[in-house]
């Protein structure tokens, strides 16, 4: 039996008003603490990192059974491990980026100071392409949760399993 047409565009009115819930979340959430301290984000990507180790081999099956072939050990060091070893560099060097920088404010403007605080945007939007879904979810995945955004994820149609 062939999907109609109704049956799709509810399916895509279901899809649509979860991805709104989701974001009104996520927007939620920023607004309780729009400025994650150093702490909260270390333990996003504590737990981030834990997940991948924990759920890698699932997820090297479900990316071979994607590309009906992918060897489980590439998907392991092509896909998981870059994930983990980008967490890894992370967080050696988080509180570092996490500070302000002292910057000139001119010489018009003397004896005045400047610096530049970094700040979080609030909830940003990452779009997967569908080669390599985890590794590249993950790089861009890591910076946003160390700059302190609420994330969300979209996965390309290509990867069903991985989505």
């Amino acid at each position: 039996m062939e999907p109609r047409l109704s049956d799709n565009a509810s399916s895509q009115a279901t899809d649509l008003a979860r991805m709104e819930f989701l974001f009104a979340r996520q927007q939620e959430a920023y607004t309780q603490s729009p400025m994650p301290t150093l702490e909260e984000r270390r333990r996003h990507l504590l737990l981030l990192r834990a997940l991948l180790l924990e759920h890698k081999d699932a997820i090297a099956e479900a990316i071979s059974a994607d590309f009906t072939s992918r060897s489980v050990d590439e998907s392991l060091f092509a896909e998981v491990m870059p994930g983990v070893l980008h967490i890894d560099y992370t967080l050696k060097r988080l509180r570092r980026w996490m500070r302000a920088d002292c910057r000139s404010a001119g010489l018009h403007f003397l004896p005045a100071s400047a610096r530049v605080v970094y700040q979080p945007l609030g909830v940003v939007g990452i779009i997967v392409p569908f080669n390599y879904p985890v590794n590249l979810s993950m790089l861009p995945l890591v910076a946003a949760l160390a700059a302190g955004n609420r994330v969300m994820l979209k996965m390309s149609e290509l990867t069903p399993r991985t989505a």
